[in-house]
């Protein structure tokens, strides 16, 4: 169950960076920082799954 909650809350995390990548183009001031947080965002839904599910 562990897992799937992990792959769930990975591809809500993918889907927030991608929000957050097109946002960062439509705000007035502070465009660096929503980029960057997009960034971090995906790096972040990708090294869940891959820590979850490498451990056996």
């Amino acid at each position: 169950m562990g897992r799937v909650i992990a792959a769930v809350f990975s591809i809500l995390l993918l889907l927030v960076s991608m929000y957050l990548f097109g946002f960062a183009f439509q705000v007035a001031s502070g465009q660096a920082f929503v980029f960057i947080a997009g960034v971090l965002l995906m790096s972040l839904s990708f090294f869940l799954p891959i820590h979850v599910f490498g451990k056996r």
